[in-house]
This record gives C-alpha cells, sequence and structure tokens, in this order.
C-alpha cells in the first residue's frame, strides 16, 4: 500500500521547533482535527535497538487516539530526539481503515565511533589527550561530542600557552563494522603565547610593582623567573582581578573596582594585558559601636576588635576580627569558647561621611549551649575509651570551639587516624540550647616495620625493628583479637635489633602504656637493651676487644595543668652495665689505661616537655621544646675515697655524672603546604668532683645523618648534615655541642599512605671536649636539599644532599657534598 509521509522533521542541537506538513491522495484520506485509533506500530531503519525501547521511549502504544497533524505524535518524535541517537526521524501513515491508522517510525542512527587518532602532536600529549577525551569504542558520535572534543582539546592546549591552537576533526566510515565511523583529531598546536607585559592605567595610589605581586598566577615573562610559565588562564586571571581589587580593599580604597580590561598581542609569541582602574577615595575607620553586648563589656571587645579610629578601611580585615580570624582570636570565637554557639554577630556600616565610616557591630548573644552528647564514628580498630580520654568536650560542658579544636588535635597527635581527615559534626538544638558533638575518624595502619640503613662506627649498619603502636596488652589470651595482633587500646611494643655484622649488635625491647591506671594522661614506659661491641675477631682470639652494654630503665610521663596542659614532665629511672674485655677503641687518652673491668651506671632523668604543634609528621604550626636533666649520684663525693689516685677499674667502677640538654622547634606557615622550622639544641656533660673528671661513656658524637639507638659505649649521636658521621668529635667524644638548623619544608603529597614533603636546610652545629673551648659561635657550616616519605608501615624514609662548608678536623679540605640516607627516623 502507497505510503503517506506525515512527518519529517530535523531537530538541531538549538532545538528548532518541530516542522509538520500533511498529504493526502491516494488511499489513505486523513481529515485534520479528527481522532484516530492507532492500531499497529512498525520501526524501521535500525538493526541494533530494541523495537520494544524505542516504541515505549516515542509514548505511542496500540489503542491511542491520535488528531494528524496533533500534539501526541509531536511528542513522540520530541521523545525520541532527547535520546540522541538517531540524525534523521520520521513517523509514516502505512494504512487506514476507516478511524483506524497503522504507523511506522522510521530512523536513522547516529554512527558509532569504532577507533580515534592524532595527527600533528607528540606521542606524550596523545597519551595525556585520550586520558582527558576519555571517548570509548561504540560512543555514539553526536554534533556535541565533536564539539565538546573540539574544545577540550582547544583548552588543553591553551592551558599550555597554546591560545592559536587549532583543531580539525574527520569523520572517515570505517567499513569493517556496521554504521560506524573512524574520528580523526588533526592539531596544529601553534606557538607557545607567553605574556609580554601587564600595563596599568589609573592606579595613581598603589604601584604598578604592588598591583603585579597581589596577582597570584597571571605573571608576566622575565628571563630569570624559571618557576613560573606565564601562561594566561582565564580562570586564574579571573581569580587574580579579584585578588588585585582585594589588595585595594586592604588599603583603604572601599569603593576600587576594574572598569575595563582587554587582551592583546604583541607578537607572535607574546601577549599584553590591560587594566584599567577606577580607586575611588580612600576611606578611614571612625566610630565602631557594639550594640546588644551584654556578656562582655565593649571595652573587652574592643581589646579583641583592635580596630582604632582613624585607621585605614578594611572590611576583610573587619570581618576577620569579628568572625573569620584562623588563629581563634576574633569576637565570635570569645562567644563560642564560651558556650554561645546561637551567637550571631554582624557588622554593620551605619555612615560614610567624606572619608570616614561608622561601624555598628550588632551582637545576638542568644543563650548558652551546653553539649548532651559525644560520640565517635568510624574507630574500626581503636576502642572507644582511647579516644574519648583524649576529648576535651564532655557531655555538660558549655560548648567551646577551642576545647573541639583541641580534641581534634590530640586525636592527630595519637597517630591512629588519617589526620586530614578528622572531623567533627555539631548538631545544635536551639530549642532545648543544647548540641551533639559527633567525631569522625578514618583508621591508619600505625605499627611499623623499620628497615633502616646507614653508616655508623664506620661501616654499613642494619636495623630491623618492629613497632606495634595501639596494642591490646589485656587481649593477649583472647584468639578472637589476633588480627594479626591484639590492637585498640593504645599502647606500644617495640622489637629492634641491629647490627654490623661481627663488630656491633644491638637488641632492644620496650612497653608503653599511655594511660597508666585508665584515669589519668600519665604514661609508663619500660624498656630493656643488650648491646655488643668488638674488633671484628671471633672469641677465643686473644686480640679480641669487646664491650658488652645492658640495661634497663622505667619512667613516667605525666601531663601537667600548669602552666598550660601542653606540658609533660616525665621522670625515669635507669640502670645500665658496661663490661670491657680487652677494649680500648673508642675511648680517648686519657683512659688508655681502662681496657677491662666493669662500670656500673643508675641515673635518674627528668625531662620537661611542651608540645603543641598541629600534626605529628607535618607540623604547620606550634613549636616544641625539652629540657632535660640526667644525672647519677656522686659516688665520689660520698664514699670518702681519694679518686685521684685509685686505678680506672676501681675509679670508674661507678659512673657519675650530670647532662643537660635543650632542644626546640618551631614551625610557622608560610603558604599552603610550604613550612618554617627553626631548630636549636644545646648539650652540656660535666662531673662533680674534679679528680674524677668526665666519665669515658655518655659523650656526644656529632656528624652526619644522626644514625639513633646506636649504643656503643652509652654516647649520643647527634645529626649533622654535610659532614660524615661522627668527625665533628673530639677525640673520646664531646662534653658540649650546639646545634642550629632552618629549614624550609613543601609537602608534596598529604596522602596519609605514602605523606610526601621536600625541604631545603642550613645547618650549623660543632662539638668540644670542655667547657673552656666552647665558643657557640664556632660552627660548622653545611646547606643542602631532602625529601622525606611517611608510610605507615615503615615510618620517615629520607634522603638529604648536603654541601659541608667548613673544615673536618684533622682534615685539610673542606668536607663539601655528603649524602645521608635516613630511614625510620627524623630529623
Amino acid at each position: 500500500m502507497k505510503r503517506l509521509a506525515i512527518f519529517l522533521s530535523i531537530i538541531s542541537f538549538l532545538s528548532f521547533p518541530l516542522a509538520a506538513q500533511i498529504t493526502t491522495g491516494g488511499d489513505i484520506e486523513l481529515i485534520p482535527g479528527i481522532e484516530y485509533e492507532i492500531g499497529g506500530v512498525e520501526i524501521g531503519g535500525t538493526e541494533d535497538l530494541d523495537k520494544n525501547v524505542i516504541l515505549l521511549l516515542s509514548g505511542l502504544s496500540v489503542g491511542d487516539k491520535v488528531t494528524i497533524p496533533g500534539e501526541k505524535i509531536s511528542d513522540a518524535i520530541q521523545n525520541l530526539w532527547k535520546q540522541g541517537l538517531f540524525e534523521d526521524i520520521r513517523i509514516y501513515v502505512t494504512q487506514q481503515q476507516g478511524d483506524i491508522i497503522f504507523l511506522e517510525i522510521y530512523l536513522q542512527e547516529l554512527p558509532k565511533l569504532s577507533k580515534f587518532y592524532f595527527t600533528g602532536i607528540k606521542k606524550s600529549q596523545k597519551n595525556d589527550l585520550r586520558e582527558d577525551l576519555n571517548l570509548q569504542r561504540g560512543t555514539i558520535v553526536t554534533e556535541n561530542l565533536i564539539v565538546t572534543s573540539r574544545n577540550r582539546i582547544r583548552d588543553f592546549y591553551i592551558e599550555k600557552g597554546h591560545f592559536d591552537a587549532k583543531v580539525e576533526i574527520k569523520q572517515i566510515v570505517d567499513s569493517a563494522y556496521n554504521n560506524a565511523v573512524i574520528l580523526g583529531f588533526e592539531i596544529d598546536p601553534g606557538p607557545r603565547i607567553k605574556i609580554g607585559e601587564i600595563v596599568f592605567k589609573g592606579n595613581e595610589n598603589l604601584s604598578d610593582k604592588t598591583l603585579l605581586k597581589s596577582l597570584k598566577e597571571t605573571k608576566k615573562h622575565v628571563w630569570y623567573n624559571v618557576f613560573r610559565s606565564s601562561k594566561l588562564l582565564k580562570e586564574q586571571y579571573e581569580e587574580d582581578k579579584r585578588l588585585l581589587i582585594k589588595k585595594y580593599n586592604r588599603e583603604g580604597f572601599r569603593d576600587a573596582r576594574i572598569i575595563e580590561d582587554s587582551v592583546y598581542r604583541m607578537s607572535d609569541d607574546r601577549i599584553g594585558i590591560f587594566v584599567e582602574i577606577e580607586e575611588g577615595n580612600k576611606f578611614y575607620f571612625r566610630d565602631i559601636t557594639f550594640l546588644g553586648n551584654s556578656k562582655y563589656s565593649t571595652d573587652v571587645l574592643r581589646r579583641i576588635l583592635n580596630i582604632n579610629r582613624g585607621d585605614v578601611y578594611d572590611a576583610a580585615y573587619l570581618q576577620e576580627r569579628v568572625n573569620f580570624d584562623p588563629k581563634g582570636n576574633d569576637i565570635a570565637s570569645l562567644y563560642l569558647n564560651n558556650g554561645y554557639l546561637f551567637s550571631n554577630l554582624v557588622p554593620v556600616e551605619v555612615l560614610v561621611e567624606n572619608d570616614s565610616i561608622d561601624i555598628e557591630i550588632r551582637i545576638r548573644e542568644g543563650r548558652q549551649a551546653t553539649i548532651k552528647t559525644v560520640k565517635v564514628t568510624g574507630n574500626d580498630r581503636t576502642n572507644d575509651h582511647v579516644i574519648y580520654r583524649e576529648l576535651r568536650t564532655r557531655p555538660g560542658d558549655l560548648f567551646s570551639r577551642s576545647d573541639i579544636q583541641r580534641s581534634i588535635r590530640e586525636l592527630a597527635q595519637l597517630g591512629y587516624f588519617d589526620q586530614q581527615q578528622i572531623g567533627v559534626n555539631p548538631v545544635p538544638d536551639p530549642e532545648t540550647g543544647t548540641v551533639d558533638l559527633e567525631y569522625t575518624v578514618v583508621e591508619r595502619s600505625t605499627s611499623q616495620l623499620e628497615l633502616q640503613g646507614g653508616w655508623g662506627g664506620n661501616t654499613i649498619v642494619g636495623t630491623l625493628g618492629l613497632n606495634f603502636n595501639n596494642f591490646s596488652a589485656r587481649n593477649i589470651f583472647n584468639g578472637k583479637s589476633w588480627t594479626p595482633l591484639p590492637s585498640g587500646d593504645g599502647q606500644t611494643i617495640s622489637l629492634r635489633a641491629q647490627t654490623n655484622g661481627r663488630w656491633f649488635q644491638s637488641y632492644s625491647a620496650s612497653f608503653t602504656e599511655p594511660w597508666l591506671g585508665g584515669r589519668k594522661p600519665q604514661s609508663l614506659t619500660v624498656s630493656v637493651y643488650h648491646n655488643i661491641q668488638t674488633n671484628g675477631l671471633p672469641k677465643g682470639n686473644l686480640s679480641r676487644e669487646e664491650l658488652n652494654t645492658t640495661g634497663i630503665n622505667a619512667g613516667i610521663a605525666k601531663r601537667l595543668k600548669w602552666p598550660d596542659d601542653y606540658f609533660t614532665l616525665y621522670y625515669g629511672l635507669e640502670f645500665r652495665r658496661f663490661n670491657l674485655v680487652n677494649y680500648t677503641r673508642f675511648f680517648g687518652t686519657d683512659f688508655l689505661g681502662y681496657s677491662d673491668g666493669t662500670s656500673k651506671n643508675i641515673n635518674l632523668k627528668i625531662n620537661l616537655s611542651r608540645n603543641n604543634t598541629d600534626m605529628p609528621i607535618f607540623p604547620t604550626r606550634g613549636s616544641i621544646f625539652t629540657l632535660s636533666l640526667e644525672m647519677t649520684p656522686p659516688h665520689s663525693l660520698l664514699d670518702g675515697r681519694d679518686y685521684s689516685t685509685l686505678e680506672p677499674q676501681q675509679k670508674y667502677e661507678w659512673i657519675e655524672y650530670y647532662k643537660w640538654k635543650f632542644n626546640a622547634d618551631w614551625f610557622s606557615e608560610l603558604a599552603k603546604n610550604l613550612v618554617f622550622r627553626a631548630h636549636a639544641e644545646f648539650g652540656f656533660l660535666n662531673y662533680y668532683n674534679e679528680d674524677y673528671g668526665l666519665p669515658p661513656f655518655e659523650r656526644f658524637y656529632v656528624g652526619g645523618d644522626g644514625l639513633q639507638n646506636f649504643v656503643l659505649d652509652g654516647r649520643e649521636i647527634v645529626g649533622l648534615r654535610g659532614y660524615p658521621n661522627g668527625t665533628i668529635t673530639p677525640p673520646g667524644g664531646g662534653s658540649m655541642y650546639n646545634k642550629y638548623i632552618f629549614e624550609l619544608r613543601y609537602l608534596i603529597s598529604p596522602n596519609p599512605n605514602a605523606q610526601i614533603f621536600a625541604l631545603a636546610f642550613a645547618e650549623a652545629g660543632n662539638n668540644f671536649n670542655q667547657f673552656a673551648a666552647y665558643n657557640p659561635f664556632d660552627l660548622k657550616r653545611s646547606t643542602g636539599a631532602g625529601v622525606r616519605i611517611f608510610m605507615p608501615m615503615f615510618g620517615l624514609l629520607g634522603v638529604d644532599f648536603g654541601y659541608g662548608f667548613d673544615r673536618i678536623p684533622g682534615s685539610i679540605r673542606v668536607s663539601g657534598w655528603q649524602t645521608h640516607f635516613i630511614i625510620g627516623q627524623q630529623f
């Protein structure tokens, strides 16, 4: 039967209205406005698509009543166009039986993508573009796909400074597949175009130099600036224009605005930027009044606000002092730290007159909020009580933002959680005046396998250590808790072995309970160790030299409440025994007669420290300082013997000394992820009795990577990068040393599974054999750079390249370049 074409419609991506026409003739006679019943619908022109689905999408069904022309037929065509699968859609009336008609939906599908290729660009750029475009075989090739792909490619090259990049896209029929095409992207990147100049007009009060500094990403090209690409990026440029106006606002120009800006071509590879500014008048603060404050006096609020009459008007600074000081020194923090969760503070300009502005700070104090419930989520391994004992917020307490911030800091210091994902969700209830707090944490692996390599004692030293953090001693006999070890109670157990072969061996074990008794932040640490040092000859050889060191110590650390609760006081008792067998290797000339015998050391250590850094691995602010005193009983003053006449075996039967040490670190964030670190440390070893003098043990050895726990004779090893290990040391060890470090650190990756930061350092220090020789300005200097990677399983790994500027004692040459490889240790 002859077919009658009823609708022929092509709709572009601009959604033009449907075109419709009615043609009568032959044996099909359709009358406009009369309803016809659909007797059947056939689908033609497509082989790959499910015809039942197409019919469902069209909205047409057998038995429907339609008019020709009519809304239902138009809707069917629109519905099919919306699928984005077809380039032509037609509906025919193929048969008429009275008021019953039969339809055919004819569809011409868009081609599918079989493959694509690039021409005119490098292989590396092809790989980047494939990832960026993310084109998949079988994707429908629509006009939108073509336009989007072209725009993405152009944006890709604009980001690289190629503003003239051209993209031609060819569609080639792929005869190997039904209705498939190959897309060919022919790309001409063109020259790399950089910013040649930035011209300002209208800036009478701020210099060009000042305005250029305010632009963060939009920089003109200069030959010496190797860290800036000088590309014009649209989003960054728009943000820099906002920063420019923000700079004016900071200087009191409240109404400053950009009235025109344009980009012009200077040459084939250079563009210029023109910015015209209307500065407006410079304004100053005049009268500042407070309205609605009953809890705190106006004088108190004025002191916190710290803005005086006549100060340059700065709306951003005003908001910062009222509500948004990142350090918490604003007026809102005063209220929030004292329970006023429902308070609201709004600074309002009430009068602008000549060059002065009056401000009214409107305060709605509201009622104080108390904490109703506190809960923690996300702790799959760590037991609740370990977390709750660190929180400074308790049910029934007044709400305090500073207590919440401190609680988050304490959770980060535990080291059990991803510090970037520790958060809190307060849920206030104004009707009851209460708030629920939910802390969220994400567990991370805390146990560490320590594989440490370094140079010590003139040989390679290897270390194998297992540190089980967040251990649970009470579940040792609970078989179900071994996954692979019992965990969750915050205890630490450490096992360590260190050796360089036949010359040195060290074994140690320690256990720490951070909350002794479970009610107060008071930790107990117990450790034992045994070290063997020889000259490498086997046992039984008459020339073998041997030093055995065995010790045990126990200490208690208590968190103090005064001067503030960042302070910790530690006091510990240690017993150490040295057994010498024909041993002359490491002592100075003052101890040549002491090669056989036993020396015992019982000492008390008192350590006062304060740590208020925000994060343990990469601190961005805060400080750490430690002052310690280690002392033995003054045996020589108590036993009545004349120590000037005693043999070394008798004289050093009991070791006596006192030792002061001081360490300080200060961190400050200069920019996002860029941190400055300043460090100083000092050590002083002295004696009670001049006839006894300094002991042969417990000396300071300075230089190198500072390989810790390498205990030869009770010595303390102090790193000094840029110099070989132990080279900045008088014969027999030093009794005084000082050391200073300035470091710039940049966080490359905050990923908790592999936290990476780079550093550049300037370092100086020295070691002296007696107090009379001490000169704080006689320093061995070095500088260099390094990188650190923190992995939960292995701890901190790093490498430093340092250049020593000064001579090594006993050498005529400067130290020069030295490489320090560190695993499991942090400077």
